[in-house]
């Protein structure tokens, strides 16, 4: 999952910090621990976007973006994310790929502070706590029941907190 998502999420993150370095004419300092942590990220979303969606992807689309090892881990066939509630072996699932992406959302607030565009720092911040939350709804509630996703008031304390905290 993470090396699907070095590929197609992250040169995402990493061409929008090109793209506004370059538009403003910023200096490139501190590529590589930006860059690591604009990785970290994107790769996070990505993977909380395959968690969310998982059901849908599955019936709508036959595609299950969830590494079949994960599955074998726990013992459960790829026909469990047509199932109406999940059952406690896909809630252990669920959340180990949480506890993986919540790890990668870890101390990248490092990294993201040395970005030069106050805009586009702010916005990574914002957007990290969008992730943070997202983990901490899914952790809560079941992909498979309803579709997980931030409230209106989620996303004005996401935006606030990257605004003023960061």
């Amino acid at each position: 999952m993470v090396s699907y998502c070095r590929y197609s999420a992250n040169p995402v993150g990493r061409f929008f910090i090109y793209l506004t370095y370059e538009n403003n004419n910023h200096s490139f300092e501190n590529e590589k621990k930006i860059f690591k942590s604009s990785d970290n990220l994107c790769t996070a979303l990505q993977i909380i976007n395959h968690i969310q969606d998982c059901k849908d992807d599955y019936l709508r689309h036959n595609r299950v973006y969830i590494p079949l090892d994960y599955f074998k881990k726990y013992s459960l066939n790829v026909k469990v994310l047509k199932a109406d509630k999940a059952p406690i072996d896909f809630i252990f699932l669920k959340n180990d790929l949480i506890s993986e992406t919540e790890r990668l959302l870890s101390h990248i607030e490092i990294g993201l502070n040395l970005i030069k565009d106050w805009r586009l720092r702010k916005e990574t911040f914002i957007i990290l706590n969008i992730a943070k939350r997202l983990c901490f709804l899914l952790k809560q509630d079941d992909p498979l029941l309803k579709k997980i996703k931030l409230s209106r008031i989620d996303l004005i304390v996401c935006f606030i907190k990257g605004i003023v905290l960061n």
